[in-house]
Formats: structure tokens, C-alpha cells, sequence
């Protein structure tokens, strides 16, 4: 559907086949609906602009008069097609006014990034499966607002006079300079917000004055529905141990630990007896290699560990037993 086309269906100019080819265009696809809001926002736009002055009626009309009997059949498409120009032109100088800043958007499919996202201020974003970041093309104002609808880590560049604001379905993160984790997916009923340096504020979002403040090692969890905020435990860092590598078990079982241990290092352990998957153990690491982790339930149970690529095979008696 060209541009011509759409102005025609906004400005009440098209036919009955014309209006019937454009709602169809319409249903065929997201993309569709959004291509026409587009144009629909820039002709809204142009219409401010441009406001031309009533035209003189009697003068167009004897200037019809002197003009051929029989037109062109080409001066209605060149009519359009100046229309169209006309309206791109002042569409777009009018969008560049009112939206100087645009959003970017960066998606994530089924697999956590390995790369960041660099926003304009310098700090990065790894988004997990199934996330989505919005942000502007450049901060201005007094703050650097972006959106985030599922999973990330943050870096966040240290800035005194423009705090960093997270927005998500529910919930709001302000920071000046940190790293944390934030899950936000808009169908879960909760979030949380995990710290691995500096400072956050933590709230509902609107309800700002509700906040709760959380420094290093510490994580929230906000119940969406009621709006209430819950201080996590120590093993809450293995919420982000993904990208920093500090783990915190407290009576773990070993079927727990294989989670935490192939989030943040990517390995799959296999339990050749499953009776150690039931294993409890006490200990944290402190951004230790994974053969560090291997070695330590080694000497804790007497397990022993053959590692294959990303794939760990553990056997033996069992908790303790050799």
C-alpha cells in the first residue's frame, strides 16, 4: 500500500474499493496497522503545520475556465502524487519537531545475549530469553528512562545529576550508577530486582513514595496484584550469578545447585545416581571457575566429577558416601 493511498483513506478521498483494499491491508498484519499509524501520525502532524489559508474560490474558478475543456487524465495522478510530496515534506519536519528523540528497541529470542546492549550513555544491558528493551537514540531531560518487558542485567553508567529509571509493566527501578539483574515479564504476577553493586530504589510503579531501597547483595521481590515488596535471602544473588559468578548455597540440594551452576557457567550435569541430586550442601563462590564448584562437591560428598564440553557427568555413592 503506497503513501498516496493511505492519505486518500484519511482524508475521506478514497472509494468504496479503495476503503475496503485498505481495511483489508489493515487485517493482514501487525506490520500493517503499524506502517499506517505511522503515516496516520505523520499526516496528523502535517495538518498542524502547514494550516494554509481558505482559498479564493472565484479566482480558481476562472482559472478553470481558462484552461482546457477536456484535462490531462494524468493531472489527477500528478495531483496525488504533489499531494503526497507536499505531505512528506511538512510530515516530516513536523515529526522531526515533536519527536526529536526516537525509541530504539532491542529484542532477545530463546537464548540469554552474549552481547550487551549499548545504550547513549555508555551503559549495557544483557537481556535474557524472551526480553525486550525500549530506549531513546540519546538521553535528554533529567533523567535516562528506558523500558524493559522481561529479563536483563544492568550496567549502569554513573551519572550524579540524571538518575538511570527502569520502567516495566508494574514495576520501577531508580538508580544513579550500579549493576543489578530485573525480571519483569508482563505475565508474571511478580517481580524482582537483585543488586550487585551500588544502590537501587525498588517500587510499584506510581508509588514511588513506597520504595524500598536495596544496596549490594540484596534483592526485592514486588507482588504485582497487591503491590507489596518482600526483602529476598543471600541465595537470591544466584538470580544474577549468569553475569557475575558469585553463588550462595544455603542447605542447597544438588538438583538445585545444577540450576544455578548451568545459568551461570552454561554447564548441563547429568547425575549418573540420581540419588545425588538430593545431596545438601552449604558454600558460595566468589567468581570461582567451574572446576572450583566440581572440586569443592567432590570433596564434599566424595563424588566423582568427568566433564565433557558443557556437559558434567557426576557419580557415585552418594552424599558422602565414596
Amino acid at each position: 500500500m503506497d503513501y498516496a493511498d493511505i492519505i486518500d483513506y484519511l482524508n475521506g478521498h478514497a472509494t468504496a474499493a479503495g476503503r475496503q483494499a485498505m481495511e483489508a491491508w489493515l487485517e493482514a498484519s501487525p506490520d500493517n496497522r503499524r506502517e499506517f499509524q505511522r503515516v496516520q501520525r505523520l499526516w496528523e502532524a502535517s495538518g498542524k503545520a502547514l494550516q494554509p489559508e481558505a482559498p479564493d474560490v472565484d479566482a480558481a474558478w476562472q482559472q478553470v475556465r481558462r484552461s482546457s475543456r477536456r484535462p490531462a487524465r494524468w493531472m489527477p495522478i500528478l495531483a496525488r502524487a504533489a499531494a503526497a510530496v507536499v505531505f512528506l515534506v511538512a510530515g516530516y519536519f513536523t515529526w522531526s519537531l515533536i519527536q526529536p528523540n526516537p525509541l530504539l528497541e532491542a529484542r532477545q529470542g530463546g537464548q540469554p545475549a552474549r552481547e550487551a546492549v549499548l545504550l547513549p550513555d555508555g551503559s549495557k544491558v544483557w537481556l535474557s530469553e524472551q526480553s525486550t528493551l525500549r530506549y531513546p537514540e540519546s538521553f535528554a531531560g533529567k533523567e535516562r528512562l528506558v523500558r524493559l518487558s522481561g529479563r536483563a542485567y544492568f550496567e549502569v553508567a554513573r551519572e550524579e545529576a540524571r538518575p538511570f529509571l527502569i520502567e516495566t509493566d508494574a514495576a520501577a527501578v531508580r538508580v544513579l550508577g550500579t549493576s543489578f539483574g530485573l525480571m519483569a515479564y508482563p505475565d508474571s504476577s511478580t517481580a524482582w530486582v537483585q543488586v550487585n553493586s551500588g544502590k537501587v530504589a525498588f517500587y510499584l510503579k506510581g508509588a514511588e513514595g513506597q520504595q524500598m531501597v536495596l544496596a549490594e547483595g540484596e534483592g526485592a521481590l514486588l507482588d504485582k496484584p497487591s503491590g507489596s515488596l518482600q526483602r529476598l535471602g543471600p541465595e537470591a544473588a544466584n538470580r544474577i550469578a549468569g553475569r557475575t559468578r558469585k553463588l550462595v548455597f544455603q542447605n542447597a540440594s544438588l538438583k538445585e545447585a545444577a540450576q544455578v551452576l548451568k545459568e551461570a557457567y552454561g554447564a548441563e550435569l547429568t547425575f549418573e545416581n540420581p540419588n545425588l541430586a538430593n545431596c545438601r550442601f552449604t558454600a558460595s563462590f566468589d567468581r570461582e571457575p567451574l572446576e572450583a564448584v566440581l572440586q569443592t562437591l567432590e570433596a564434599l560428598f566424595g563424588i566423582k566429577w568427568q566433564r565433557d564440553g558443557q556437559e558434567v557427568f557426576l557419580n557415585g555413592g552418594g552424599c558422602g558416601e565414596g
